[in-house]
């Protein structure tokens, strides 16, 4: 029975939470976690030190797009969950808004049978109205009985009746309905955060109240239907605000943010750095150490790569005309790990934190347990380390200001993945 010893368990809710322990292998994909023994490893037998690195519950993450159906010249489903893995993922979520869209039964069984062999499985995300057009639910029942765990566009839902209904029919399939926390109606010339930036380069911009009008409104409605709403991105302070208060009115909503807006700030922007240009805006410094505040504070149910890689064409363009997105799932651990030290966190509680945000907190949204253990090693002492499956067009590297750790490997019950 191979085993992998780590150094520390970081799983609050497991009896051997923060001591040493070996993760074996019993075969057939299972993977068990047992206190490390006293015995010397073997490596002819399959054995495997991770010295430093600290052994989490695998990481699940709730946004990435592989741009695949439809762009896969950009990266594609088999590259995507490579890169996935390279980022210690057990579990990624494609997005829906796929060309065509995923709102079929037959969409959900084939990325499921895409992906079956892989080490880094697909949580199925159906879409929420039929060609994600925002007028007619897709049939959820049937999605989710091809193995859909939640339903989103990928978008906004800008007609109210459509999110209640949406609330309400899907309580008995006790999956969440995502909704975009933007109003495209309000500023919709806007580009990026509205500030002193936004002004200096005499761009349009983009206020916290383009997202906190939606919050409202869609917490309102859920308020009135009942239902579990998911807000995947928030950006602002006062949009955690309306959240928190959600929440603790007994409201069953949860929320997350990307690693980018934990990251870096609208001035990153300063001088048209297209590399950092995002369709959810990066907002202004009190906002970033707002949501850094919600993610050791439990506010924050989960933080995503929103991985979207983009082609030459879509990247090497003038700011008003690149496509927003980034492509960084590889280096989600070690950029939320910086930002957590960098807030003044200490290192437990930024690997408590990791454990929380990107492996129990996305089970809670998804109201989803393991098929089979999975494991992610992140060593908080490493480096980044660089590798051929990540798409070329990211601005997380080794060098990046605020990267800290690095990932060792994940195992999963389809196989594993090891850097360096």
């Amino acid at each position: 029975m191979p085993r992998i010893r780590a150094a520390r368990l970081i799983h609050p809710e497991h009896p051997l939470h923060g001591q040493a322990v070996d993760i074996v292998d019993r075969g057939q994909g299972e993977w068990t976690v047992e206190a490390a023994s006293g015995a010397a490893l073997d490596a002819q037998a399959g054995d495997r030190d991770c010295g430093q690195a600290c052994v989490f519950q695998g990481w699940w993450d709730l946004q990435a797009d592989f741009r695949d159906p439809g762009t896969e010249r950009a990266e594609g489903l088999q590259q995507g969950l490579q890169a996935a893995a390279t980022g210690g993922f057990a579990a990624v979520a494609p997005v829906a808004s796929t060309s065509p869209c995923r709102d079929t039964p037959a969409d959900i069984q084939a990325l499921l049978h895409r992906s079956a062999a892989a080490v880094t499985r697909a949580l199925p995300i159906a879409a929420l109205s039929e060609g994600r057009k925002g007028v007619q639910l897709t049939e959820a029942h049937a999605l989710s009985q091809a193995g859909a765990l939640g339903f989103s566009d990928d978008a906004s839902i800008d007609r109210p009746e459509l999110l209640r209904r949406a609330l309400e029919y899907h309580t008995a399939l006790k999956a969440p309905v995502f909704s975009e926390a933007h109003d495209p109606g309000f500023q919709p010339d806007g580009i990026l955060h509205e500030g002193a930036v936004s002004t200096r380069l005499g761009l349009p911009g983009l206020s916290e109240e383009v997202e906190t009008v939606r919050i409202r409104r869609d917490l309102d409605i859920l308020r009135y239907a009942g239902g579990h709403l998911h807000i995947p991105v928030v950006t602002s302070a006062s949009g955690l605000a309306a959240i928190r208060a959600a929440k603790e009115e007994g409201l069953r909503v949860t929320c997350g943010t990307t690693v980018h807006h934990l990251c870096w700030t609208d001035e990153d922007l300063d001088g048209f750095n297209r590399d950092l240009k995002l369709s959810l805006p990066l907002r202004s410094t009190q906002d970033r150490a707002a949501l850094r505040d919600a993610a050791l504070d439990g506010t924050l149910d989960a933080v995503v790569s929103d991985h979207r890689p983009r082609t030459p064409e879509e990247h090497d363009a003038d700011f008003m005309v690149v496509a927003p997105g980034i492509a960084g799932i590889h280096a989600v651990g070690p950029a939320l790990f910086g930002a957590l030290r960098d807030h003044g966190a200490d290192e437990q509680t930024a690997l408590e934190a990791l454990g929380h945000l990107l492996g129990h907190g996305p089970r809670q949204v998804l109201g989803s347990a393991d098929v089979g253990a999975a494991w992610t090693f992140f060593d908080p002492t490493a480096a980044l380390t660089a590798s051929p499956s990540v798409a070329p067009n990211t601005v997380y590297t080794a060098e990046t200001q605020g990267v800290q750790g690095g990932i060792v490997g994940v195992v999963t019950p389809t196989g594993s993945h090891w850097n360096g």
